[in-house]
């Protein structure tokens, strides 16, 4: 089948380890009690803590880009190379999508995220130089902060010589948001037979899976600068921001939608609508036309002996859905109406059924057990 997603990043490996993770440290969920905070449960997207003595919940979580910020470090390269002006606008979303990687995870737990810290790592201090690629990608944090509704109070840039490459940065990041009423936390608790599986769109492919991407980019002779049809580049598209989301779903909340839970198309595609940990079986039954890069990078894929199948795509890119959301059916409309509002589609992928924790995805005949 060719190269698969999994010869670049391994979950086998990684999931392990997080779990391992949880056992480890479990221990210490009890030291903030003497504070009167007790851990939520745990596994979710982004940490809970309920303070008990008040009538709010807060969540917070730590959050990397992953390698998006290495095809704009290769498309500046060449373009100072060919003395093009404004090669740093390639920086203009990679702050924008660290941000949106954290906040996202935040509201998928019902938070609304109060405030970011942002980790800028370099392997040499000289990336800084460039005082016009620097101001970009600060600029694209901003925005992020402006479009989740936070402020970004705090920060860190240190060089680390030796563990991160002189040419290109590490992109780590941290948010907080709070929980009012507490009824609002979801982690799957509330999912019952017959919900509705409704999806966000993407617009592209985000923040996740971008190792693949690469790995097809570098076999072409353009690399990053194939023109697509349009006339735009294959790196233009792949550096696409991430869509924040976040205001529109605490407008659901606010408009009395009783969402049952969130789930962020990120690490493990599809499989991640099933990341609730109760027995149900998720039934897609319509599955959106995915943005053109997607058919771009399949096209490709084919040629150069990549595994683009199906079954592979849908666990590793969001084939056009970043976030899914489950609700009643009775609250369609009502979810509806927030999108329209700010102009977003809503999708309707299938419902939930009783039965083993998998991902069916009828229209492509996949499935994923869980």
């Amino acid at each position: 089948m060719g190269l698969k997603y999994s010869d670049l990043v391994n979950y086998s490996q990684l999931d392990p380890v997080k779990r391992k993770a949880l056992q480890v440290f479990s221990s210490t969920f009890k030291n903030p009690e003497r504070l009167q905070i007790k851990v939520a449960p745990v596994g979710e997207t982004a940490a809970v803590l309920d303070l008990l003595d008040y009538d709010f919940m807060l969540a917070f979580n730590v959050e990397d880009l992953g390698t998006k910020n290495l095809i704009a470090d290769e498309m500046y390269r060449e373009s100072r190379e060919k003395g093009e002006s404004r090669a740093e606008r390639y920086y203009r979303y990679i702050g924008e999508d660290t941000v949106a990687m954290s906040v996202t995870d935040l509201v998928a737990v019902g938070a609304d995220p109060i405030a970011y810290a942002d980790a800028i790592a370099a392997g040499d201090s000289g990336w800084f130089n460039d005082v016009a690629r620097s101001r970009a990608l600060l600029e694209g944090y901003r925005a992020a902060a402006d479009k989740a509704g936070c402020a970004i109070p705090q920060g860190e840039t240190p060089t680390l010589s030796g563990i991160v490459y002189p040419e290109t940065l590490d992109l780590v990041g941290s948010s907080v948001g709070m929980i009012r009423p507490k009824e609002r936390f979801t982690y799957g608790q509330r999912i019952a037979v017959g919900d509705a599986i409704y999806g966000l769109p993407s617009g592209g492919i985000c923040a996740n899976g971008l190792s693949k991407a690469r790995a097809i980019a570098e076999r072409l002779k353009e690399g990053y600068f194939t023109k697509l049809h349009g006339g735009k580049t294959l790196g233009e598209e792949l550096l696409k921001p991430t869509p924040i989301y976040v205001r529109l779903i605490m407008e659901m909340f606010e408009a009395g939608v009783d969402v049952h839970y969130i789930s962020p198309i990120t690490g493990h595609g599809w499989r991640k609508i099933a990341r609730a940990r109760f027995p149900f079986t998720y039934v897609v039954e319509d599955v959106p036309k995915p943005p053109p890069v997607f058919s771009s990078l399949i096209g490709w894929g084919k040629e150069i002996s990549v595994d683009v199948s199906d079954e592979e795509n849908y666990q590793v890119w969001n084939m056009g859905v970043f976030i899914t959301i489950i609700a009643p059916k009775q609250d369609e409309d009502r979810l509806a109406e927030a999108c329209a509002k700010r102009k977003v589609k809503l999708f309707k992928l299938g419902h939930v059924e009783k039965g083993e924790r998998q991902v069916v995805i009828k229209p492509k005949k996949i499935v994923y057990k869980e």
